[in-house]
């Protein structure tokens, strides 16, 4: 009989293979066989085996896969983290403990903190550390006891805990098929670089993913977030086919991806990609996107004792403004609470994600919100004329935020204007907390346009930590309370003739875009790899259909009930 385990998707398509169980363990070394010697002699240790993970790490980051070589340049920065030596120095010395023990119990204490942040963004950066961690006992001469995933077979399905950087990095090319992991989010370093490599993987099944038997056939559906194991010979020609179908849909999609998308009834929708890294600036134009709908600049923020010049984040700007095509929507630093950067001084909060966060952050930073803009601004200048720039605040409730925020923009700073006359910018405003789209019409005349961001607004709506893989899946976007939400914003929108765009994950699902065509949004912002099959997916719809399909989804009781909807003929 079929098993099947639900959990979060992270990375689409369909794996058809046979299980095998990964079980990395935790970081624990034989300190018996590590005694410690002067502090003098196991601090130069530490520094031996530091070095040797730099080379790693460095010739790492020269991948020819771009995602892999920055995150492994992301890995060079934590080690480098004044906080991991002196803390490891300080045991050393304090302790009078071996450079592994050391090594060990400040990785430990680390990743647990990033582990326990709300923050999905840090909260996945704990694997990276446990990663750093294994590389320097590795190098200290600890005998960790790993399996050598690159000897997995062909055909494999591989499920694990959770799967490291490093571990992705040494999967045997074309081998795995398809990863199965018991925690982790779709936004962890491991779904990521499964994205890029084009492997399904599903998260967030829990140790109901460990009961199962390895050797056994087992289906991986990247698509609707699910394990199938023990799988009937029916069902596994069924999803054989539909993996098939997928594969082909996608190539269609890729070889169309440059014309515009534009529907049945003759609507252009653009179709966006969200950006974290320049990288996925670059890559932008070769998945056919009409633009960035969402830049993320946390990336610029982190790991600096200082915050980003103006020329720093002007030189930046100018340049993927030269890589993208007719769209770039900035959003303003989106940090605080949850997500926070060294340099601001951050209070414990019992609830971050209602918390000093996003723009309320920078209302009480506003040197941070106005650098930032006028070095958008600045790049601006020298844009090419055809660029639709656009500067977008995180995390707005109220409209005395957006007030505030236009005081502290139009404030004159000598300093940065340098002389020039800087263009005017089109402010618009994410709507993730539910204050702001039950305001939308009250909100829509101070901004030039919206972008609804369905992750947050989920987890708001549905009192679902989204980060918490025992809930989130409770945080459903296609929940009809949070349909309603996007309906009201899109009404606002369309009232006041400013442009909708929807960012969130969901955007991505091209099941779901002639819902969220028929609510009323105008714009999609997806992640990378979805742009070529959304854009194919508009060209088969026409509107008057997806506002039928949006109406009868309103009506529905439960995201289940919008799933079923959805997957109707």
């Amino acid at each position: 009989m079929t098993v099947v385990l639900r959990g979060l998707a992270a990375a689409p398509g369909i794996g058809i293979g046979v299980l095998a169980l990964y079980h990395p363990g935790q970081i624990v070394p034989d300190l018996s066989r590590h005694p410690a010697g002067h502090p003098d002699q196991e601090w130069q240790r530490f520094l031996e085996a530091h070095a040797l993970v730099a080379a790693d790490l460095e010739r790492l980051g020269q991948s020819d896969n771009s995602l892999i070589a920055e995150i492994f340049a992301a890995h060079q920065v934590i080690l480098q983290d004044r906080t991991l030596l002196d803390s490891i120095r300080t045991v050393i010395y304090d302790q009078k403990t071996s450079a592994v023990a050391a090594t060990q119990q400040v990785i430990g204490e680390l990743a647990e903190m990033f582990h326990s942040f709300e923050d999905e963004y840090f909260a996945g950066r704990a694997q990276d550390i446990l990663d750093i961690g294994e590389r320097l006992l590795t190098h200290l001469g600890a005998d960790l006891s790993r399996a050598a995933l690159s000897r997995l077979p062909p055909q494999t399905i591989l499920a694990a805990d959770d799967l490291t950087p490093s571990d992705l990095a040494q999967l045997p090319a074309g081998h795995v098929l398809g990863i199965a992991l018991a925690y982790s989010t779709p936004t962890a370093h491991s779904a990521i670089l499964a994205r890029s490599m084009g492997i399904p993987m599903v998260c967030a099944l829990g140790q109901a993913l460990f009961r199962l038997t390895p050797g056994q056939n087992a289906i991986v559906d990247g698509n609707s977030g699910r394990l199938l194991a023990a799988v009937s010979e029916e069902e596994m020609t069924q999803y054989a086919a539909e993996r098939q179908h997928y594969l082909e849909e996608g190539a269609v999609a890729l070889s169309h991806a440059q014309a515009p998308a534009v529907t049945v009834d003759g609507v252009t929708v653009p179709v966006l990609v969200n950006a974290n890294s320049p990288q996925e600036v670059a890559q932008s134009r070769a998945v056919g996107a009409d633009g960035v709908g969402l830049l993320r600049t946390e990336y610029l923020f982190r790991g600096r004792a200082t915050p980003p010049t103006f020329a720093e984040q002007q030189a930046t700007y100018a340049a993927f403004m030269a890589q993208v095509d007719h769209q770039l929507t900035v959003r303003a630093l989106d940090a605080g609470g949850d997500k926070p950067v060294p340099f601001i001084a951050h209070h414990r909060e019992d609830n971050p994600f209602l918390g000093l966060r996003g723009i309320r952050l920078l209302i009480e930073q506003p040197e941070l919100l106005r650098t930032q803009y006028r070095a958008l601004q600045a790049a601006a200048c020298d844009a090419p004329p055809h660029l639709d720039v656009r500067f977008m605040l995180p995390m707005i409730s109220t409209a005395e935020e957006i007030v505030a925020v236009q005081a502290i923009l139009d404030e004159e700073d000598p300093c940065l204007l340098q002389g020039k006359e800087l263009p005017r910018l089109k402010l618009g405003i994410m709507i993730e907390v539910p204050s702001a789209a039950l305001i939308a019409h009250r909100l829509a005349p101070y901004v030039d346009f919206f972008s609804i961001g369905t992750n947050d607004l989920a987890q708001y709506v549905l009192a679902s930590d989204r980060t918490n893989s025992t809930v989130a899946r409770l945080a459903d976007p296609l929940h009809p309370a949070v349909l309603r939400l996007i309906k009201l914003t899109c009404d606002a929108g369309q009232a006041f003739g400013k442009p909708v765009s929807l960012c969130g994950e969901i955007a991505g699902d091209p099941a779901a875009v002639p819902l969220l065509l028929g609510l009323g949004v105008t714009e999609l912002s997806v992640p990378l790899p979805a742009a070529p099959l959304v854009k194919e997916t508009v060209r088969h719809v026409d509107l008057s259909s997806c506002r039928a399909l949006a109406e009868a989804a309103l009506e529905c009781d439960c995201a289940a009930a919008v799933r079923e909807l959805l997957a109707q003929p």
